[in-house]
């Protein structure tokens, strides 16, 4: 028995396939194509330098996938990315109107043999396919299978008008919302509960706002290269039949654990930072949740000693046990542990934790073979309340770029940007207060005798003052406040780009 072909297997919905057909045809272009599938959904990410062109790139695929004739896609999401850059430069939504196995025409019946022998005729060329219209099904028009499909996973009659579509989508979304496919079940169910519905709800916007042009589906793929320019040769061929394409459905910006969502990066995140600064001011919550703070205030202890190769336990009673011997298992360790980081961001094509990965690897270096015993004492007294501020902040920015998979970092990132952001406020109001007297540099320790703690060795053992104190934290405390505005705003500028040029070439002359 033989193995399918490449294009047998693309037009079983084979992701690979579909992906080594593109890449084959577009690789004299410089664009490389990588493609993801979930349930309906496939998707499709265009890189080169310097992005791929929207327009083009859009009308090409779309018209391959339709050529592919994949019955099981109704939606195709590209992606459009440049060479070095985190975010995409481009995307678009398309839903997939036309399933080529519910148009096909049913076969023609096979004759009989004739009873008596004749002889045979000499192959004649085959007979082109018949074009497919609207008179195949009957009198009148009939919708396409996929709209029909998408009224029944919404129980909605055939007719329907659009507000009664929105209102009985955004209706059954929030009922999955509340049972235990929300967001406070599994991330995974609740997405794969929620994909059918959004699949049906974007198939019928489509159709009501723009009734699609009935066209027959192509019979076969073909060499995709050619069709590159497709558009501009129709366009010559035929300038007074050719119709518009569709528009294409608008970005669903329902899904709040997106990182390219507006509403999350614009109005939810500084709302989680105004909750931290509301936890921090209020003396009750402040006490009761004091242990965030302890253990932030450790692991900036233990990741000064783990990137200085020295072994470390951090505690949430408020102490850390650090050897401080250089030990190459710990520095071997660490060290698979961002590869392995820089290996996930790889393969899932997320550039900010490989970058991290590779900065904190140089970072690791420097700091375990590069700097005196004294110096890695000093940094391990500055790195607790330094932690609080520094790595606070961290995971505050962090909000903003996605971590591999497994992580389920797109999630968890909400309740860990209120916590960060309760510690950050703690420290940047206590170094406002401590310039102007109306607060004191914590000296002390919460165990042990009040010389060893982390204020009392910066200035014993190592020569600061109080004022290289106050100076050094206070400045570092605003410059992590400037670095937390920078990102937001830039990621603002980023979701918003054409408004703000527009707005610029307003009022620049």
């Amino acid at each position: 028995m033989t193995s399918p072909s490449l294009l047998e297997q693309a037009r079983d919905g084979d992701v690979a396939a579909i992906v080594a057909l593109l890449n084959s045809s577009l690789k004299t272009k410089g664009i490389t194509v990588r493609g993801e599938r979930e349930s309906y959904c496939l998707r499709l990410w265009f890189t080169a330098s310097p992005a791929p062109a929207q327009p083009a790139t859009v009308a090409y695929v779309r018209r391959a996938i339709e050529r592919l004739q994949v019955p099981t896609l109704g939606i195709l999401q590209l992606y459009g990315e440049q060479i070095g850059f985190a975010q995409p430069a481009w995307s678009e939504e398309i839903a997939l109107l036309s399933l080529a196995a519910d148009l096909a025409p049913s076969p023609e019946p096979v004759p009989t043999k004739p009873a008596t022998p004749e002889p045979e005729a000499p192959a004649a060329e085959p007979a082109p396919e018949r074009p497919w219209s609207a008179a195949d099904l009957g009198a009148e028009p009939a919708l396409p299978p996929a709209v029909v499909r998408a009224y029944g996973e919404l129980g909605l009659p055939q007719g329907a008008d659009l507000d009664q579509v929105e209102a009985v989508y955004f209706k059954r979304r929030a009922e999955l919302l509340r049972r235990g496919d929300g967001p406070l079940g599994p991330v995974s169910d609740h997405r794969a509960a929620l994909e059918p519905l959004k699949w049906a709800f974007t198939t019928l916007k489509t159709h009501l706002e723009t009734p699609p042009a009935m066209e027959p589906p192509p019979a076969v793929l073909g060499k995709l290269g050619e069709d590159w320019n497709w558009e501009p040769a129709v366009r010559r061929s035929r300038p007074s039949t050719r119709s518009r394409p569709a528009p294409l459905a608008a970005r669903d910006d329902t899904d709040l654990l997106a990182f390219d969502n507006p509403y999350s990066n614009g109005l939810i995140f500084p709302l989680l930072l105004l909750l931290g600064m509301v936890m921090n001011a209020m003396p009750i919550v402040n006490g009761l949740l004091w242990g965030i703070k302890i253990w932030i205030h450790e692991f900036g202890h233990a990741t000064v000693a783990w990137l200085a190769g020295r072994r470390a336990i951090p505690l949430p009673i408020g102490w850390t046990s650090v050897d401080p011997r250089r030990s190459l298992f710990v520095y071997v360790g660490i060290l698979v542990l961002l590869g392995l980081l820089y290996w996930a961001g790889r393969r899932e094509g997320k550039r900010w934790p490989m970058g991290l990965a590779v900065g904190l690897a140089i970072l690791q270096f420097m700091m375990t073979w590069l700097i005196s015993a004294n110096t890695f004492d000093m940094l391990l007294s500055f790195g607790g309340v330094g932690g609080e501020i520094y790595l606070s902040a961290l995971l505050m920015v962090s909000f903003y770029f996605p971590l591999p998979e497994y992580f389920r970092w797109d999630f968890y990132r909400f309740p860990v940007v209120v916590g960060a952001a309760f510690c950050f406020w703690g420290q940047l109001w206590l170094w406002q207060q401590v310039p102007r007297g109306k607060a004191s540099i914590p000296f002390g320790s919460l165990w042990g005798e009040a010389d060893h703690g982390d204020m009392n060795q910066l200035i014993n053992a190592h020569g600061w003052t109080p004022g290289d104190i106050i100076g050094t934290y206070g400045t570092l405390a605003h410059l992590c406040l400037l670095a937390i505005i920078a990102v937001y705003g830039y990621t603002l500028f980023r979701q918003h780009r054409e408004f703000f040029v527009a707005l610029g070439r307003q009022w620049l002359p």
